[in-house]
């Protein structure tokens, strides 16, 4: 399958968080709980200005099909629910574990390791004037998860713009 990513050099800095919570940790990862309250943000969004959590539910739970799985549309609903609770508790478990290791010397040398990463990245773009994450990855010796996850870190901070295309069948 291909994965095709492809990242053009760019300056849009959309950084327009005005809330209290830091954009980023100190490490320069992102605030988990700025990320959660930003997508909150853009659900309620959709759903109008006047509506609330209550009336996302019903339009969520509107849209499903009655007996769609075997279950009424609230039962399926409550599964979902579930099922994202279970997620983010999973998650909340890996990071206190992960936290135990990450002592504030660790995750300095974490931003100037990503920090290094993100010039080398800039440069290899300077000079072909486009990548995409397979090839940004061999060329910084990094996974190609790592590559994907340096250009989200990129993109969102403005250094890069991206230009994403279906993959191609395998």
């Amino acid at each position: 399958m291909a994965n095709i990513m492809e990242i053009n050099m760019g300056s849009n800095d959309k950084n327009t968080h005005s809330g209290s919570e830091p954009k980023h940790a100190p490490s320069g990862a992102p605030n988990p709980m700025t990320m959660g309250m930003e997508m909150a943000e853009k659900m309620m969004a959709q759903m109008g200005q006047s509506a609330g959590p209550m009336a996302m539910m019903q339009k969520m739970t509107a849209q499903m099909k009655p007996g769609e799985g075997g279950k009424a549309p609230m039962e399926q609903m409550m599964g979902m629910c579930m099922g994202m609770c279970g997620e983010i508790l999973t998650s909340m478990r890996q990071t206190t574990a992960m936290a135990a290791f990450a002592t504030p010397e660790l995750s300095m040398m974490f931003a100037e390791w990503m920090a290094t990463l993100e010039d080398k990245a800039l440069e290899i773009l300077k000079q072909t004037g486009a990548a995409d994450a397979a090839g940004l990855a061999k060329a910084l010796s990094i996974s190609e998860e790592g590559a994907v996850y340096l250009i989200a870190h990129l993109a969102k901070t403005g250094k890069v713009s991206l230009r994403v295309e279906a993959a191609k069948a395998p």
